[in-house]
């Protein structure tokens, strides 16, 4: 999951804190669901993660929670999902 855009920037902090509390939630039933790595760079967070499943929650959850627009990729070669989520503040 690819996480950019104005308002990333300025609220990475309660970003992170959604990101986990998806995570956690998946964990319950589903405990091989899980985050592998998140890296921010100062422009965008990067989450990795176990599942595709979990990785297409995540951008579902941060566009219901805060707006912006979630868009999803799948590969035509080994199904993986490539999951992004910006969005610009006004």
């Amino acid at each position: 999951v690819l996480v950019s855009g104005a308002y990333a920037r300025d609220n990475i902090d309660a970003i992170r804190r959604r990101i986990g509390n998806v995570e956690r939630r998946a964990g319950f039933t589903q405990p091989q669901r899980r985050v592998v790595s998140s890296e921010w760079d100062g422009r965008s967070l990067e989450v990795l993660t176990t599942s595709q499943k979990l990785a297409h929650r995540i951008a579902h959850e941060l566009e219901k929670a805060f707006g912006g627009r979630a868009k999803y990729r799948w590969s035509p070669e080994d199904g993986s999902l490539y999951a992004t989520w910006k969005y610009e503040a006004r």
